[in-house]
Protein backbone atom coordinates (compact mmCIF):
# COMPACT_ATOMS: atom_id res chain seq x y z
CA UNK A 1 0.00 0.00 0.00
CA UNK A 2 1.42 3.45 -0.93
CA UNK A 3 -0.77 5.58 1.48
CA UNK A 4 -0.40 5.35 5.56
CA UNK A 5 -1.15 7.48 8.33
CA UNK A 6 -0.32 8.58 11.49
CA UNK A 7 -2.57 10.29 14.31
CA UNK A 8 -1.03 12.92 16.07
CA UNK A 9 -1.97 12.71 19.87
CA UNK A 10 -2.84 15.46 21.27
CA UNK A 11 -2.28 16.80 24.86
CA UNK A 12 -5.92 15.89 25.54
CA UNK A 13 -5.20 11.86 24.49
CA UNK A 14 -6.30 9.97 27.66
CA UNK A 15 -4.45 6.07 25.97
CA UNK A 16 -1.35 7.99 25.38
CA UNK A 17 0.46 5.28 23.94
CA UNK A 18 -2.68 4.53 21.10
CA UNK A 19 -2.44 4.45 17.33
CA UNK A 20 -5.89 6.39 17.32
CA UNK A 21 -7.33 9.19 18.95
CA UNK A 22 -9.21 8.62 22.60
CA UNK A 23 -9.95 11.92 23.63
CA UNK A 24 -11.27 13.48 26.33
CA UNK A 25 -13.50 16.79 26.23
CA UNK A 26 -15.68 19.47 27.40
CA UNK A 27 -18.46 21.06 26.14
CA UNK A 28 -18.48 23.58 23.56
CA UNK A 29 -14.89 22.50 23.09
CA UNK A 30 -13.05 23.58 19.89
CA UNK A 31 -10.01 21.53 18.97
CA UNK A 32 -7.97 21.30 15.72
CA UNK A 33 -6.56 17.24 15.03
CA UNK A 34 -3.77 16.32 12.69
CA UNK A 35 -3.97 13.23 10.89
CA UNK A 36 -0.80 12.83 8.72
CA UNK A 37 -0.85 10.85 5.22
CA UNK A 38 2.12 9.46 3.72
CA UNK A 39 2.74 8.54 0.05
CA UNK A 40 5.22 6.18 -0.36
CA UNK A 41 4.81 6.08 -4.29
CA UNK A 42 6.78 7.51 -7.44
CA UNK A 43 3.38 9.63 -8.45
CA UNK A 44 1.23 12.09 -6.52
CA UNK A 45 -1.59 11.23 -5.46
CA UNK A 46 -5.21 12.07 -4.38
CA UNK A 47 -6.57 10.94 -0.53
CA UNK A 48 -10.75 10.70 0.19
CA UNK A 49 -11.11 11.79 3.63
CA UNK A 50 -14.44 10.56 4.94
CA UNK A 51 -15.41 10.63 8.72
CA UNK A 52 -18.04 7.88 9.78
CA UNK A 53 -19.60 6.12 12.94
CA UNK A 54 -18.45 2.86 14.04
CA UNK A 55 -20.55 -0.07 13.60
CA UNK A 56 -20.51 -3.55 14.99
CA UNK A 57 -20.19 -6.42 11.92
CA UNK A 58 -21.38 -9.73 11.57
CA UNK A 59 -17.83 -10.98 12.31
CA UNK A 60 -17.65 -8.97 15.99
CA UNK A 61 -15.41 -6.37 15.02
CA UNK A 62 -15.85 -2.68 14.66
CA UNK A 63 -16.78 -1.81 11.11
CA UNK A 64 -16.34 1.84 9.86
CA UNK A 65 -19.26 2.73 7.29
CA UNK A 66 -21.38 5.37 6.22
CA UNK A 67 -23.90 3.09 5.29
CA UNK A 68 -27.39 4.23 6.31
CA UNK A 69 -29.00 1.28 6.71
CA UNK A 70 -26.53 0.29 9.94
CA UNK A 71 -27.40 3.46 11.81
CA UNK A 72 -29.18 2.40 14.76
CA UNK A 73 -32.45 4.71 16.24
CA UNK A 74 -30.50 4.91 19.46
CA UNK A 75 -27.71 6.91 17.77
CA UNK A 76 -28.36 9.99 18.56
CA UNK A 77 -24.70 12.24 18.27
CA UNK A 78 -22.74 10.37 15.70
CA UNK A 79 -18.93 11.53 15.17
CA UNK A 80 -19.61 13.16 11.84
CA UNK A 81 -21.94 15.98 13.11
CA UNK A 82 -19.02 16.80 15.70
CA UNK A 83 -15.80 16.17 13.10
CA UNK A 84 -15.42 17.52 9.74
CA UNK A 85 -12.90 18.09 7.43
CA UNK A 86 -11.96 18.70 3.37
CA UNK A 87 -13.25 15.82 1.22
CA UNK A 88 -9.75 15.44 -0.61
CA UNK A 89 -6.61 15.89 -0.31
CA UNK A 90 -3.38 15.74 -2.48
CA UNK A 91 -0.08 13.78 -1.50
CA UNK A 92 3.22 14.48 -3.55
CA UNK A 93 5.36 11.93 -4.27
CA UNK A 94 7.71 10.34 -1.32
CA UNK A 95 6.12 12.96 0.91
CA UNK A 96 3.30 13.27 3.20
CA UNK A 97 0.31 15.84 3.86
CA UNK A 98 -1.67 17.11 7.22
CA UNK A 99 -5.27 16.87 6.97
CA UNK A 100 -7.15 18.79 9.79
CA UNK A 101 -10.16 17.89 11.49
CA UNK A 102 -11.89 20.50 13.31
CA UNK A 103 -13.71 19.14 16.36
CA UNK A 104 -16.70 21.11 17.12
CA UNK A 105 -18.10 19.44 20.91
CA UNK A 106 -22.02 20.41 21.48
CA UNK A 107 -22.42 22.93 24.53
CA UNK A 108 -25.35 20.34 25.95
CA UNK A 109 -23.29 17.65 27.66
CA UNK A 110 -23.42 13.85 26.26
CA UNK A 111 -23.27 10.75 28.38
CA UNK A 112 -20.89 7.49 27.20
CA UNK A 113 -19.13 7.71 24.33
CA UNK A 114 -18.86 8.79 20.60
CA UNK A 115 -17.07 6.52 18.47
CA UNK A 116 -15.97 6.52 14.69
CA UNK A 117 -12.96 6.77 12.67
CA UNK A 118 -11.42 9.24 9.91
CA UNK A 119 -10.99 7.02 7.00
CA UNK A 120 -8.12 7.61 4.23
CA UNK A 121 -8.62 6.42 0.77
CA UNK A 122 -6.34 6.46 -2.24
CA UNK A 123 -8.46 7.29 -4.84
CA UNK A 124 -6.10 5.77 -7.78
CA UNK A 125 -6.25 2.49 -6.26
CA UNK A 126 -10.28 2.61 -6.04
CA UNK A 127 -10.49 3.41 -9.24
CA UNK A 128 -8.04 -0.05 -10.19
CA UNK A 129 -10.22 -1.92 -7.87
CA UNK A 130 -7.49 -3.30 -5.82
CA UNK A 131 -9.63 -3.95 -2.78
CA UNK A 132 -8.50 -6.57 -0.38
CA UNK A 133 -10.15 -7.60 3.05
CA UNK A 134 -10.21 -5.48 5.68
CA UNK A 135 -7.60 -6.31 8.40
CA UNK A 136 -7.55 -5.28 12.57
CA UNK A 137 -4.29 -3.85 13.47
CA UNK A 138 -3.09 -4.93 16.74
CA UNK A 139 -5.54 -2.18 18.80
CA UNK A 140 -8.10 -3.34 17.41
CA UNK A 141 -9.35 0.26 17.01
CA UNK A 142 -8.47 0.62 13.02
CA UNK A 143 -8.88 -1.25 9.69
CA UNK A 144 -6.89 -1.79 6.43
CA UNK A 145 -6.88 -2.60 3.74
CA UNK A 146 -4.85 -2.19 -0.13
CA UNK A 147 -6.45 1.13 -1.08
CA UNK A 148 -7.48 2.37 2.40
CA UNK A 149 -6.65 2.96 6.32
CA UNK A 150 -8.86 3.73 9.02
CA UNK A 151 -7.64 5.47 12.28
CA UNK A 152 -10.29 5.47 15.55
CA UNK A 153 -11.90 7.86 17.16
CA UNK A 154 -13.10 7.70 20.39
CA UNK A 155 -14.40 10.88 22.65
CA UNK A 156 -15.96 11.18 26.36
CA UNK A 157 -16.23 14.12 28.65
CA UNK A 158 -16.03 12.16 31.98
CA UNK A 159 -15.05 8.84 33.27
CA UNK A 160 -18.50 7.81 34.23
CA UNK A 161 -19.46 5.21 31.50
CA UNK A 162 -23.23 4.06 31.96
CA UNK A 163 -24.03 0.67 32.16
CA UNK A 164 -24.01 -1.71 28.94
CA UNK A 165 -27.47 -3.03 27.80
CA UNK A 166 -27.63 -5.59 25.02
CA UNK A 167 -31.44 -6.70 23.44
CA UNK A 168 -32.54 -8.91 21.23
CA UNK A 169 -34.76 -7.26 18.77
CA UNK A 170 -35.63 -10.31 15.95
CA UNK A 171 -35.17 -13.87 14.65
CA UNK A 172 -35.69 -14.64 11.12
CA UNK A 173 -34.42 -17.21 9.03
CA UNK A 174 -31.80 -15.62 6.11
CA UNK A 175 -28.52 -16.78 4.38
CA UNK A 176 -25.33 -15.73 4.86
CA UNK A 177 -23.26 -16.36 1.66
CA UNK A 178 -25.96 -18.12 -0.11
CA UNK A 179 -26.29 -21.00 2.92
CA UNK A 180 -29.21 -20.90 4.78
CA UNK A 181 -28.81 -19.16 8.33
CA UNK A 182 -31.46 -17.71 11.25
CA UNK A 183 -29.89 -14.29 11.65
CA UNK A 184 -30.09 -12.85 15.33
CA UNK A 185 -30.46 -9.58 15.42
CA UNK A 186 -28.80 -7.79 18.66
CA UNK A 187 -28.91 -4.01 19.62
CA UNK A 188 -26.31 -2.27 22.26
CA UNK A 189 -28.82 0.85 22.62
CA UNK A 190 -26.38 2.37 25.17
CA UNK A 191 -23.68 4.79 24.09
CA UNK A 192 -20.67 2.01 25.29
CA UNK A 193 -18.37 0.02 24.18
CA UNK A 194 -19.01 -3.83 25.36
CA UNK A 195 -15.42 -5.61 24.72
CA UNK A 196 -14.67 -9.11 25.04
CA UNK A 197 -18.22 -10.75 24.58
CA UNK A 198 -18.72 -14.52 23.99
CA UNK A 199 -22.38 -16.38 22.95
CA UNK A 200 -23.37 -19.67 23.48
CA UNK A 201 -26.79 -20.16 21.11
CA UNK A 202 -29.02 -23.15 20.36
CA UNK A 203 -32.17 -23.61 18.25
CA UNK A 204 -34.71 -26.27 19.45
CA UNK A 205 -38.45 -27.24 17.60
CA UNK A 206 -40.82 -25.52 19.78
CA UNK A 207 -41.34 -27.27 23.52
CA UNK A 208 -38.87 -29.88 22.73
CA UNK A 209 -34.95 -29.98 24.28
CA UNK A 210 -33.26 -31.74 21.54
CA UNK A 211 -30.69 -29.24 19.79
CA UNK A 212 -30.71 -29.16 16.27
CA UNK A 213 -28.67 -26.32 15.54
CA UNK A 214 -25.82 -24.45 17.93
CA UNK A 215 -22.97 -22.15 17.71
CA UNK A 216 -20.88 -20.55 20.14
CA UNK A 217 -18.64 -17.10 19.52
CA UNK A 218 -15.39 -15.63 21.08
CA UNK A 219 -14.29 -12.30 21.50
CA UNK A 220 -16.54 -10.19 19.97
CA UNK A 221 -16.62 -6.24 20.22
CA UNK A 222 -19.93 -4.50 20.60
CA UNK A 223 -19.82 -0.35 19.28
CA UNK A 224 -22.16 1.67 20.98
CA UNK A 225 -25.43 2.70 19.83
CA UNK A 226 -25.39 -0.05 17.22
CA UNK A 227 -27.28 -3.24 16.36
CA UNK A 228 -25.95 -6.05 14.40
CA UNK A 229 -26.84 -9.32 12.99
CA UNK A 230 -25.67 -12.87 15.34
CA UNK A 231 -26.03 -15.73 12.48
CA UNK A 232 -26.77 -19.49 13.26
CA UNK A 233 -25.71 -21.84 10.34
CA UNK A 234 -28.12 -24.33 9.33
CA UNK A 235 -25.52 -26.75 8.47
CA UNK A 236 -26.43 -26.74 4.52
CA UNK A 237 -29.96 -28.13 5.30
CA UNK A 238 -33.18 -27.38 4.06
CA UNK A 239 -35.35 -24.72 6.27
CA UNK A 240 -38.20 -27.06 7.61
CA UNK A 241 -41.72 -24.84 8.42
CA UNK A 242 -42.47 -24.52 11.65
CA UNK A 243 -41.82 -22.54 15.12
CA UNK A 244 -38.55 -22.92 17.04
CA UNK A 245 -37.74 -21.96 20.36
CA UNK A 246 -34.08 -19.91 20.45
CA UNK A 247 -31.59 -20.23 23.60
CA UNK A 248 -28.76 -17.83 23.69
CA UNK A 249 -26.14 -16.16 25.95
CA UNK A 250 -24.14 -13.64 26.09
CA UNK A 251 -21.26 -12.67 28.83
CA UNK A 252 -18.92 -9.41 28.51
CA UNK A 253 -15.71 -10.70 30.35
CA UNK A 254 -14.19 -7.04 30.71
CA UNK A 255 -17.21 -5.97 32.34
CA UNK A 256 -18.65 -9.59 33.78
CA UNK A 257 -22.41 -9.09 32.33
CA UNK A 258 -24.11 -11.17 31.31
CA UNK A 259 -27.49 -11.48 29.25
CA UNK A 260 -29.54 -14.32 28.65
CA UNK A 261 -32.53 -14.55 25.95
CA UNK A 262 -35.26 -16.79 25.50
CA UNK A 263 -37.63 -16.31 22.21
CA UNK A 264 -39.51 -18.29 19.61
CA UNK A 265 -39.66 -17.47 16.14
CA UNK A 266 -41.56 -19.23 13.48
CA UNK A 267 -40.46 -20.13 9.39
CA UNK A 268 -43.52 -20.24 7.62
CA UNK A 269 -43.49 -22.46 4.48
CA UNK A 270 -43.25 -19.61 1.67
CA UNK A 271 -39.87 -18.12 3.57
CA UNK A 272 -38.86 -22.41 3.80
CA UNK A 273 -39.11 -22.61 0.01
CA UNK A 274 -37.94 -19.24 -1.47
CA UNK A 275 -34.83 -19.45 0.70
CA UNK A 276 -34.41 -23.27 0.04
CA UNK A 277 -34.59 -22.83 -4.11
CA UNK A 278 -32.06 -19.80 -3.54
CA UNK A 279 -29.69 -22.12 -1.20
CA UNK A 280 -26.69 -23.49 -2.25
CA UNK A 281 -25.00 -26.96 -1.22
CA UNK A 282 -28.08 -27.57 0.17
CA UNK A 283 -28.15 -31.02 1.39
CA UNK A 284 -31.03 -32.94 1.42
CA UNK A 285 -32.54 -35.34 4.63
CA UNK A 286 -32.50 -38.83 2.08
CA UNK A 287 -33.67 -40.51 5.07
CA UNK A 288 -36.70 -38.50 5.90
CA UNK A 289 -37.66 -38.97 1.94
CA UNK A 290 -37.26 -42.40 2.54
CA UNK A 291 -39.20 -42.84 5.66
CA UNK A 292 -41.83 -40.53 3.90
CA UNK A 293 -41.64 -42.76 0.70
CA UNK A 294 -41.90 -45.96 2.87
CA UNK A 295 -45.11 -44.49 4.54
CA UNK A 296 -46.79 -43.58 1.11
CA UNK A 297 -45.96 -46.98 -0.02
CA UNK A 298 -47.63 -49.01 2.91
CA UNK A 299 -50.41 -46.58 3.15
CA UNK A 300 -50.91 -47.53 -1.08
CA UNK A 301 -50.41 -50.92 -0.51
CA UNK A 302 -53.16 -50.82 2.38
CA UNK A 303 -55.55 -48.82 0.01
CA UNK A 304 -54.78 -51.29 -2.66
CA UNK A 305 -55.39 -54.58 -0.58
CA UNK A 306 -58.36 -52.88 0.75
CA UNK A 307 -60.13 -51.85 -2.77
CA UNK A 308 -59.05 -55.77 -3.89
CA UNK A 309 -61.08 -57.06 -0.54
CA UNK A 310 -63.93 -55.01 -0.92
CA UNK A 311 -64.09 -55.68 -4.69
CA UNK A 312 -63.67 -59.91 -3.98
CA UNK A 313 -66.39 -59.49 -1.81
CA UNK A 314 -68.83 -57.57 -4.13
CA UNK A 315 -67.95 -60.30 -6.85
CA UNK A 316 -68.44 -63.08 -4.84
CA UNK A 317 -71.90 -61.91 -3.76
CA UNK A 318 -72.52 -61.19 -7.22
CA UNK A 319 -71.34 -64.82 -8.05
CA UNK A 320 -74.08 -65.85 -5.22
CA UNK A 321 -76.52 -63.85 -6.33
CA UNK A 322 -76.69 -65.11 -9.85
CA UNK A 323 -76.17 -68.59 -8.71
CA UNK A 324 -79.39 -68.08 -6.65
CA UNK A 325 -81.23 -66.96 -9.40
CA UNK A 326 -79.66 -69.32 -12.05
CA UNK A 327 -80.99 -71.99 -9.17
CA UNK A 328 -84.38 -70.53 -8.26
CA UNK A 329 -84.57 -70.56 -12.83
CA UNK A 330 -84.01 -74.82 -12.72
CA UNK A 331 -86.36 -75.32 -10.29
CA UNK A 332 -88.84 -73.30 -11.87
CA UNK A 333 -88.38 -75.15 -15.05
CA UNK A 334 -87.75 -78.22 -13.36
CA UNK A 335 -91.45 -77.77 -11.77
CA UNK A 336 -93.29 -76.83 -14.67
CA UNK A 337 -91.97 -79.75 -16.13
CA UNK A 338 -92.73 -82.05 -13.47
CA UNK A 339 -96.70 -80.02 -13.50
CA UNK A 340 -96.81 -81.31 -17.25
CA UNK A 341 -95.97 -84.78 -17.17
CA UNK A 342 -98.50 -85.38 -13.84
CA UNK A 343 -101.91 -84.89 -16.16
CA UNK A 344 -103.80 -88.44 -16.89
CA UNK A 345 -103.95 -89.06 -20.66
CA UNK A 346 -107.95 -89.26 -22.19
CA UNK A 347 -108.35 -92.69 -24.11
CA UNK A 348 -110.87 -92.63 -26.89
CA UNK A 349 -112.83 -95.47 -28.77
CA UNK A 350 -113.25 -93.69 -32.01
CA UNK A 351 -112.60 -95.87 -35.21
CA UNK A 352 -113.02 -98.62 -32.96
CA UNK A 353 -115.71 -101.30 -33.18
CA UNK A 354 -117.53 -103.20 -30.47
CA UNK A 355 -117.81 -106.96 -30.60
CA UNK A 356 -121.34 -107.93 -31.00
CA UNK A 357 -122.88 -110.15 -28.41
CA UNK A 358 -123.44 -112.88 -31.06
Amino acid sequence: MQLSVEAELPENQITKDAGYYDLKVTPGQIQELVLKVYNAGDKETTAKIEINPAYTGDGGTFVYSIDASKKDDSLKLPLSDIASTDENISIPAKSAADVIVKLAIPDEPFEGIIFGGIRVTDTQKEKEGTKESEEKDSSGFSISNKYAYTVAMRLRENNQIPDSNLQLKTISASQVVGRNAVKVLLQNPTPTIIDKVSYEAKIMKKGQSQVLFERKANDYRIAPNTNFNFPISWENKPFEAGTYDLMMTAKSEESGQKWDFKQEFTISAKEAKELNDKAIDLEQDYLKYIIYGAIAAAFLLVLIITLLVIYSKKKKKKRKKKRKAESQSKNKRRKGTNNGASKPKRKTNSGKRRPNGN
